[in-house]
């Protein structure tokens, strides 16, 4: 039912992200509105109107939230933890994604059906708006590490229908020679869209430059989960042209901000999200972190989330626009033969593993790597012990006695400099 639900928002959706100024901030006002009296039914968020000292009647527009406090991802993940645990009925109600990426802090984020339907149609939205046809189309994209490896889920009827056609498939073999094939694979079902990981987009226009091997140009392509720099932009539009749509968002919402072919700027999804900037004293600003707001998730709705990116924008007509976004990045794995290979297998081991609520993998040397782990104090239904020997295994399993394997229990992980906090750091030279 997911993707009939989809299609149903699809259609009545707002097509573009631009228009008139007014109406678009009248409507965002007004959910905005609606969204704060939801949250004040909310323990979590009705701690923090007390905090405040406000009442949802405070609430009337996107500069209004600078008054409400912010909402951390050890929060959220308590919070999702916490309904999981305390209201066993809404099990067979909802949906659980299993986030982490590249913060390295795991989280169970709660999804009723219609919620993601929402958040899938707003990614056809914003494709559509950039010239993709959501339902005639035909794409090709990667597995995330958000998926279950024993997920055996096939095609929809929709998809059946010859409608919102995709090809799915591991980012795994997009590594070494493994990317001849992805190439050839490319080639033969002739993407209109394609959708992978930034790092793994350039090692494919790499390989294809090197190795002087021509690749099929989609008309539109999406490096996710990782932002883009110019160096990249210009490889990427020598490899497969001019249809970079660069989206940002995270994984607890989905994506809500855009920068579409042709334009110098990013455009946000006002009618389903607030993205504000704070700087270091918490007040609106230009230059700062990006502080998010969802306005479709009434369920389990997030509310000033500390997204851990840097953006930098402009307030024209009392709508915000971007015109850079610092994101996470993630490394690759390097290895002594020359070889380099993705980090996402070492994020799936964390994010199916429970007990924890940090993590971060740490390549040494070619055949020495760390593990910092942080535990959740409040989930022990696993040891240390048994942790432990969990990673060992995975690791093992994927490179075999490559790698001396060492473990360090942390009471926290500090982000860098820079205020970003990375799953995985490669110190090889």
């Amino acid at each position: 039912m997911k993707n009939v639900y989809t299609v149903g928002y699809l259609l009545t959706l707002k097509k573009t992200f631009d228009g008139d100024p007014k109406k678009i901030k009248a409507d965002q006002n007004k959910k905005i509105n609606k969204i704060m009296k939801r949250a004040w039914e909310i323990p979590v968020y009705h701690a923090k109107f007390e905090e405040s000292g406000t009442t949802p009647d405070d609430y009337h527009c996107s500069e209004d939230l600078v008054k409400f406090p912010t909402l951390t991802k050890p929060e959220l993940r308590l919070w999702m933890q916490k309904e999981w645990e305390e209201h066993p009925e809404i099990h067979d109600k909802v949906n659980i994604l299993s986030t982490s990426g590249s913060s390295g802090t795991p989280l169970k984020m709660l999804y009723t059906q219609k919620e993601q339907a929402f958040s899938d149609a707003n990614w056809a939205r914003a494709l559509a708006a950039a010239g993709y046809h959501p339902l005639r189309g035909k794409m090709y994209s990667f597995q995330t590490s958000h998926k279950d490896p024993n997920d055996k889920s096939r095609d929809s009827i929709v998809q059946k229908f010859g409608l919102m056609r995709r090809k799915v498939v591991s980012e795994d073999y997009c590594v070494g020679d493994g990317i001849a094939d992805t190439i050839r694979d490319i080639n033969e079902y002739k993407p209109d869209m394609l959708c992978f990981r930034r790092n793994c987009l350039v090692r494919i226009a790499a390989y294809s430059k090197s190795h002087n091997m021509p690749i099929w140009k989609p008309k539109f392509y999406v490096p996710v989960s990782e932002m883009v720099d110019d160096v990249t932009v210009k490889l990427l539009n020598e490899t497969f042209g001019p249809g970079l749509i660069d989206a940002y968002g995270v994984s607890e919402m989905g994506s809500c901000i855009y920068k579409f072919p042709g334009n110098d700027f990013y455009y946000v999804a006002n009618d389903m999200a607030v993205a504000n900037v704070y700087d270091d004293d918490d007040n609106l600003a230009d230059n700062g972190r990006i502080i998010l707001t969802t306005l479709y998730k009434k369920t389990y709705p997030l509310i000033n989330y500390e997204s851990k990116d840097l953006g930098a924008s402009y307030v024209k007509d009392g709508l915000r626009y971007f015109t850079e976004i610092q994101g996470r990045m993630n490394d690759l794995v390097k290895h002594e033969d020359g070889v380099e290979s993705s980090a996402l297998m070492l994020m799936r081991i964390a994010n199916h593993t429970t007990g924890l609520s940090q993590f971060r993998f740490i390549e040494e040397s070619y055949h020495d790597m760390v593990i910092e782990l942080v535990r959740d104090p409040y989930n022990t239904s696993k040891s240390k012990e048994e942790i432990e020997q969990h990673f060992i295994r995975s690791v093992q399993d994927l490179y075999g006695d490559e790698f001396k394997i060492h473990i360090k229990w942390m009471d926290v992980l500090e982000p860098e400099k820079t205020g970003k906090q990375r799953c995985f750091i490669c110190n090889v030279k």
